[in-house]
């Protein structure tokens, strides 16, 4: 009989965000990611300047582990 190991599967969880970015003065927003984001749809309107935003970023991070 060959050895066998018991294989433990980690499962990491991941957090989606957008990045919302302002095309007039460059300011850059992290936001959680919504159901029918895209790249280049617009978003909100600049915090700075009031003009609207496009998305410009879509990413995964590993969620930290509580501690």
């Amino acid at each position: 009989m060959i050895g066998s190991k018991s294989i433990v599967e980690k499962k990491v969880k991941y957090t989606v965000f957008t990045i919302e970015e302002c095309p007039v003065d460059g300011q850059k927003t992290k936001r959680e990611f919504q159901v029918g984001d895209y790249i280049t749809k617009d978003g909100a309107k600049c915090t700075k300047c009031g003009n609207q935003t496009r998305i410009s970023l879509i990413y995964a991070e590993t969620a930290k582990p509580p501690k």
